[in-house]
């Protein structure tokens, strides 16, 4: 009888799992449909995402918040380590990842590493900004084709855009509460 409530119990759990994979992969396609690199870039860059974290966690104390993002085979690095030492580890460790072409390195060397506030402020800060960009009116422009990262209120901006949409998007996410700095690395579509 034990066995047989596992059994159901794990059936049951799976199903959840099966609609969370569904949902994940429909949304997956969305952002695709819309991106401006192929779907094999976009999946090399995922991968290229998870093994730099991966590596970054062998290699770097874990009294560390390191946040790591892909674009195009740029790795962006921000967040914070508590000494210079870890800072390069973290580099080293993205720049040694197959299909990296460039690290962006935006660690900043701190005594403490923030709390869960300052997190959460950040969390909060990254869904405001991405909310303000479906207010730019530029023909051909998707809010989904901008990567935001934030990390102590600095914002890092990733994604293929044009000269135009770069601007706008600067303009709209600099004025908003909290933010201290807005990072581009950006690539430009058309040059």
């Amino acid at each position: 009888m034990k066995k047989l409530l596992i059994l159901l119990m794990c059936g049951l759990m799976l199903q959840g799992c099966g609609a969370v994979l569904i949902g994940s992969a429909i949304v997956t396609g969305v952002n695709v449909a819309h991106d401006r690199r192929s779907s094999g870039q976009v999946l090399d860059d995922k991968i290229i995402t998870a093994s730099v974290k991966n590596e970054i966690r062998k290699q770097v104390e874990e009294d560390s918040r390191i946040k790591v993002d892909t674009f195009n085979g740029v790795v962006l690095l921000a967040g914070e380590v508590k000494n210079n030492q870890d800072r390069i580890r973290a580099e080293d460790a993205a720049s040694i990842k197959d299909g990296v072409m460039k690290v962006v390195n935006q660690l900043k060397t701190v005594e403490e590493v923030s709390k869960m506030g300052r997190r959460t402020k950040d969390t909060y800060l990254a869904s405001k900004a991405k909310g303000s960009l479906l207010k730019i009116d530029i023909p051909d422009f998707n809010p989904s084709r901008v990567k935001i990262t934030v990390a102590n209120g600095e914002v890092f901006l990733m994604g293929m855009v044009t000269h135009d949409e770069a601007d706008a998007v600067v303009e709209r996410i600099r004025h908003l509460r909290g933010v201290h700095r807005v990072v581009k690395v950006f690539e430009y579509k058309g040059g």
